[in-house]
């Protein structure tokens, strides 16, 4: 996943489960990875369809309820797109290139892909391929989190997607850094729920001189540009946190924290000139530098 994994829990007497836990990330990774060439997801990608496992079917499902919440905004199709880019493979190989990145919309989304649910089979649309990254570390961390419940109280951290586990004293405390200068940004206390930060600041590169990031806006077919750098969500699962993070950002401060709004999820935003709005979800339960 390119990221650092942290998972603790709060009783010795559970420490046994963190190596399961482990081999659980691990185990995602090689099914959902898009840089492994013998994955599930790459040779779905490869094949265009044909009978999945269980995990894959489940998540492509949880995708596609995604996806209509999100009214499309939230697309795995965009791998074309993302690809197109420039981020063709796994990040630490990415470099800056002296052309120009042309922006390739979407040829299908994800509501054209076929999932038969009774026979788990998928068909992708022609030309279609997916990007299971986001969606596919939150589900390891909810998947995580579920084996460590016999714990009570444990934590599962992936690059910031975050579920905590257990309600010790007045929940977990979390803090979302900023991500220009380093310092707390927003707090929050976490009980039995999830919190992702999605940010443009740190996946970059440049093409033909032009700063790229890895937010694909699938009705562009380019990197998103909203004056939002990162946006942070509370949700009751990681993959829900995950999703509506990167689609708070991709829609912008008023657009992205309105739907944040009607769904009832705490949101932080960072714009891009270093300013912190919070939605009137996460003022009520935590602390944020704000400019409203």
């Amino acid at each position: 996943m390119n990221t650092s994994v942290e998972v603790r829990v709060a009783d010795p007497a559970y420490t046994p489960l963190l190596a399961r836990a482990e081999r659980l990330f691990s185990d995602v990774e090689a099914r959902f990875s898009r840089f492994r060439p013998h994955s599930e997801l790459s040779r779905l990608n490869r094949s265009g369809g044909g009978v999945v496992s269980p995990e894959m079917l489940a998540l492509l499902q949880r995708a596609r309820r995604l996806h209509q919440e999100t009214g499309g905004v939230f697309d795995p199709c965009v791998l074309p797109a993302l690809a197109a880019a420039g981020y063709d493979r796994s990040f630490e190989q990415v470099r800056d290139r002296g052309h120009m990145a042309v922006a390739q919309r979407p040829t299908a989304t994800f509501a054209d892909v076929m999932v038969d649910v009774a026979a788990s089979r998928v068909t992708l649309p022609a030309g279609a391929m997916l990007d299971l990254g986001g969606i596919g570390k939150g589900y390891a961390v909810d998947r995580a989190a579920e084996l460590l419940r016999p714990a009570r109280h444990a934590l599962v951290n992936a690059g910031g997607d975050i579920f905590a586990l257990g309600t010790p004293g007045v929940g977990w405390p979390a803090s979302v850094m900023h991500p220009l200068n380093g310092e707390v940004a927003g707090e929050i206390n976490l009980r039995d729920e999830a919190l992702a930060t999605s940010t443009t600041a740190v996946r970059r590169w440049r093409a033909g001189g032009v700063e790229m990031h890895h937010l694909i806006d699938p009705r562009t077919g380019a990197p998103a540009r909203t004056g939002v750098i990162a946006a942070s969500v509370v949700a009751p699962e990681a993959v829900i946190a995950d999703v509506y993070a990167k689609t708070a950002l991709i829609l912008g401060l008023d657009e992205g924290g309105a739907l944040l709004t009607r769904r009832g999820y705490p949101g932080l935003f960072v714009l891009n000139g270093g300013g912190v709005v919070a939605t009137p979800a996460w003022r009520e339960r935590g602390a944020a530098r704000t400019e409203d």
